[in-house]
């Protein structure tokens, strides 16, 4: 009975811990805050431009602001616990999605996780499945530490019609593993 109780309590505590790393875009919050409080990401919504929305990054220090990335439909951001990167999942399309991964000090270039996975999974010859179906989705789902994020590829189409969804673990600085 305890062990039962134990495995409830730790399902919703990683149900409100997932849920506490992840905003989304647009919606009813136009901004998140990372965890140390330092950063701000603002959303801005602007159907005269193409895309229409745009996430500004902003250091609550000294009030820098960073036009970080812009899409068209709609996008989730998860802080890492330590403040120091952050993933935006775009939804780009109905069939697929791609996560870009933001480092301190902000200046580097994006990594293009979705781009990263398909080099991982070349090298271990087992892309079929992302590249031969129409509807993959990759996706960033959590914050493991400070430098793991958690991240899946789900899809379905003519090589898996009854869909597969695949897991994998991104360490900042090391690329993929399984």
């Amino acid at each position: 009975m305890i062990g039962l109780l134990l495995t409830i309590v730790l399902c919703f505590v990683t149900l409100a811990d997932a849920k506490a790393q992840k905003t989304s875009f647009p919606g009813t919050r136009s901004e998140t805050t990372s965890p140390d409080g330092r950063y701000t990401i603002r959303n801005a919504d602007d159907g005269s431009q193409v895309p229409a929305h745009t996430l500004t990054l902003i250091d609550n220090r000294d009030g820098a602001a960073t036009k970080v990335y812009s899409y068209a439909r709609h996008v989730d951001v998860l802080w890492a616990p330590t403040s120091n990167a952050f993933v935006v999942n775009d939804y780009e399309g109905s069939d697929e999605s791609r996560p870009i991964l933001f480092t301190a000090p902000w200046t580097n270039q994006p990594v293009d996780l979705r781009e990263e996975m398909l080099e991982y999974l070349r090298s271990r010859h087992e892309a079929r499945s992302v590249l031969g179906n129409g509807h993959v989705y990759f996706s960033a789902k959590k914050w493991l530490s400070g430098n793991e994020v958690l991240c899946n590829v789900t899809g379905y189409g003519d090589v898996n019609p009854k869909g597969f969804t695949k897991h994998y673990v991104y360490k900042l600085g090391h690329g993929f593993q399984n």
